[in-house]
């Protein structure tokens, strides 16, 4: 017989929530787990993607209602990836192997968490990536084979640290599921497919276990709104009129950040707001999260967006509109988000710079390095510190692949589809390029 109170575990937030939030979500995710697969959780910034990893790892109520009884067996360790971001594998490593100590000692598995701190404390000995690696396919042994468990990991905001993920990364969790077999997974939460943040180099050992497994986080899940609307009303002792939060839920579609700060923008107000929409455009928190959905965007799909695109040609050339819900076929999802990009222009002659402080690449005033793989970054650096000039494919390959061995994986096919992808990334119309131009035979050359 399930018992809440069997084990008294932390009360974060996403704790509280009813257990059958982001069920459908959770359900798609199964499948993966069962066989030992990872996953990816992608979705628009602010739709939910935390909420879930987190209420995997946080809440009892909602593993129970998703696993049964299975869910003893189950262990999900959070690990919020913008903690460690700028550091390089042996931190990542760290981080993980702290982290599930962490969680282990959270759910009260306090035998488990101290023999997970005793495996890293011995690989710390030696501050040696691979010696820190051992420890971490201990744990995982030991947890696996002796203990009975399945251990997921769950990298949260996986983007921030793609600069310093090489092919290494994933050649571990390889190894890792490799020994654990079926007691290992990963999942990845990422606003854009995996596949499309990092060269497939990086992914060849990993492949099979990853690509393709992606699951689209809905804009509403009303189980979830309904509790944080609730949640807020009781935080700030007032109750927000049915009439007033449907326009709220309509003009949000129910988006999770969206709606959220729309409920606290009202319920602030002494008196309902007369034009609700420009009310809510006019707040600097609510104009924060539609950039973020923009800035999520291509420039191609932005200016898709702003032309009008249909549904029926989205899902031909622009998928992730559709995929990530933003387009149906009514039209843009997002009555306040439609309405916020008609105030945005688009710019076919925005500058493209590097910000040598912050080691960021502008486009116009957006930053775009999030959207760039670590080569398609340092190759897009190059051009910009070279603009106007002719670089031949040989200058190229020696400014971005500096070693002798990563050269020799570096073919003509293999850099113009890195161009490509770069193209993809920051042109409006990558079949007529307006920044970066093939001459061919010669090389390649970044104008304004």
């Amino acid at each position: 017989m399930y018992n809440k109170t069997a084990v008294n575990e932390p009360k974060y937030f996403d704790s509280l929530y009813p257990d059958t939030t982001r069920q459908k979500e959770i359900a798609l995710l199964i499948p993966f787990l069962e066989k030992g697969l990872s996953s990816q959780l992608i979705g628009l910034p602010g739709v939910g993607k935390s909420n879930i990893l987190r209420l995997l790892s946080y809440n009892k109520d909602v593993r129970f209602k998703n696993f049964g009884e299975y869910e003893k067996f189950l262990h999900f360790t959070y690990i919020d990836c913008t903690e460690i971001k700028g550091r390089p594998l042996l931190d990542i490593t760290k981080f993980i192997l702290l982290s599930l100590s962490f969680s282990l000692g959270e759910r009260r598995l306090m035998e488990e968490s101290k023999k997970v701190s005793e495996f890293l404390e011995e690989g710390l000995k030696l501050h040696d990536e691979l010696i820190l690696f051992q420890s971490l396919k201990k744990s995982l042994d030991y947890l696996s084979i002796e203990k009975k468990l399945t251990i997921n990991l769950l990298f949260d905001r996986f983007e921030s640290i793609l600069p310093n993920i090489n092919d290494q990364f994933f050649t571990n969790l390889r190894v890792l599921r490799n020994h654990a077999k079926y007691r290992f997974g990963s999942i990845f939460s990422l606003t854009r497919p995996l596949e499309e943040l990092i060269e497939p180099t990086l992914l060849s050992d990993f492949h099979d276990l990853i690509v393709g497994n992606e699951i689209y986080v809905s804009l509403l899940d009303p189980v979830g709104i309904d509790f944080r609307i609730s949640y807020i009303e009781k935080a700030v002792r007032e109750t927000l009129k049915q009439d007033l939060k449907e326009k709220v839920l309509l003009l949000t579609a129910g988006h999770s950040k969206l709606t959220k700060l729309s409920v606290e923008a009202v319920v602030a107000e002494k008196e309902n707001p007369q034009n609700l929409e420009e009310f809510l455009l006019k707040k600097p928190a609510l104009q924060g999260g539609l950039f973020g959905i923009w800035n999520a965007l291509l420039p191609a799909e932005q200016l898709a967006l702003k032309n009008k695109i249909s549904y029926s040609q989205a899902l031909e050339k622009y998928p992730y509109l559709t995929n990530s819900g933003l387009l149906t076929l009514n039209g843009i999802s997002i009555p306040l988000f439609e309405k916020y990009i008609q105030s945005v222009s688009i710019d076919s002659n925005e500058k493209i710079t590097f910000d040598e402080v912050k080691n960021e690449i502008l486009f116009g005033s957006t930053q775009i390095s999030d959207k760039l793989s670590p080569s398609e970054f340092k190759l897009l650096k190059f051009l910009i510190q070279n603009k106007e000039k002719l670089l031949t494919k040989d200058e190229i390959i020696n400014a971005i692949w500096s070693d002798q061995k990563s050269q020799e994986g570096v073919t003509d096919q293999a850099l113009d589809q890195i161009f490509y992808r770069l193209r993809k990334k920051v042109e409006l119309d990558a079949a007529n390029p307006h920044y970066i131009h093939t001459v061919k035979g010669k090389g390649y050359r970044l104008t304004d």
